[in-house]
């Protein structure tokens, strides 16, 4: 110990350091570490004062021990946990009435007084120090903005989904109209051009004063605006699914046949020429087969020529010559033709 002054009075004695203060207080950095443990009369842990003290914690260790020896503070040991131990808290020992400041006179001879709490625990932890299982706030509100975040990610996902899914609703409902419009506009093109061609047919046959010719395409126009009506209510009636269906006219076999009127009104255009089922066929964009039945049949009517067999090939007939030559009758079907119609070559 250093040497102290001593200054006697009628009922006391106080004692101070030499190198200290005449309260007590020691100088330098202990000084700092003094005032820093008296401001914890509860205690504090080497960390905490070495933060509060702002010396480095070998410092306040030595100047703690120090203290401990001359009986100015005590040292509650830290207690054993499963991941280690509780660091040791330091209190300081308020001084007597009769001793002053300090005093040497067997002041260390007697263990003060221990804090209330024999399991003093660190009242200033260390800045980071976490109790064990114990989530920090920091961290806490890392996970919730996290969480937040792919909340608003998820909610932002849906919302395009949902978005994308109505564009594809819609642009599906276009395409399906437009199919409809197109496949109207086709059926109404192919029913018109093959009642263009019966009205043409008629009025031919009205100029050459045909009677029965005539009789047939009012016939043949009456049908097909049976079919007109039919093919309306189909192209705008009820649809299910998404197909589609390209309506036609009365089928090529039935009397009287759609084919029919165009393939004499093909063949009266060329009166000179001669054609096979297949030339035809390209022509009108129909089939081969479904043309020669029509040939087959307006030979039966006298209405055409069959002028080879091999190849089949056909011409108009020619009523000034072919009809006195019994031509058309000698190559005509019977009766029994694909389309159901009975010969007529007279």
């Amino acid at each position: 110990m250093a040497n102290t002054n001593t200054t006697a009075t009628t009922d006391t004695a106080t004692t101070a350091p030499a190198d200290g203060t005449a309260d007590g207080r020691p100088d330098g950095a202990a000084g700092a570490v003094w005032d820093a443990l008296n401001a914890a009369p509860d205690g504090a842990t080497v960390s905490a004062l070495a933060v509060a003290s702002g010396s480095s914690r070998a410092t306040v260790t030595k100047a703690l021990t120090a203290f401990a020896d001359a009986g100015r503070a005590v040292r509650a040991r830290g207690e054993g946990t499963g991941r280690g131990r509780t660091p040791d808290v330091w209190a300081p020992v308020a001084p007597t009435a009769t001793t002053g400041a300090m005093d040497t006179t067997g002041a260390g001879d007697t263990a003060p007084a221990a804090p209330a709490d024999d399991t003093a625990t660190d009242a200033a932890p260390s800045p980071g120090a976490a109790g064990t299982g114990v989530i920090s706030p920091d961290t806490l509100a890392t996970a919730m903005q996290v969480l937040a975040e792919e909340a608003d990610r998820r909610a932002a996902a849906a919302e395009s989904l949902r978005l994308a899914q109505e564009e594809e609703a819609e642009r599906r409902a276009r395409v399906d109209a437009e199919l409809r419009k197109a496949e109207k506009r086709e059926t109404a093109r192919v029913i018109l051009t093959d009642l263009l061609s019966t009205v043409t047919t008629t009025l031919a046959a009205i100029a050459a004063d045909d009677d029965e010719q005539v009789t047939r395409g009012m016939e043949d126009i009456a049908r097909y605006a049976g079919s007109v009506r039919r093919t309306t209510r189909t192209t705008t009636g009820a649809r299910t699914g998404t197909g589609t269906r390209t309506p036609r006219a009365a089928g090529d076999r039935g009397a009287p046949s759609p084919l029919r009127p165009l393939v004499a009104g093909h063949l009266n255009a060329f009166p000179g020429l001669e054609f096979t089922p297949g030339e035809i066929a390209k022509v009108l964009d129909r089939s081969s087969g479904a043309v020669a039945n029509a040939l087959d049949t307006l030979v039966g009517r006298g209405e055409a020529v069959l002028t080879c067999e091999r190849p089949r090939r056909f011409r108009a007939a020619n009523p000034a010559t072919d009809r006195a030559t019994g031509d058309g009758s000698t190559t005509g079907t019977d009766a029994g033709s694909p389309d159901g119609d009975s010969t007529n070559a007279a």
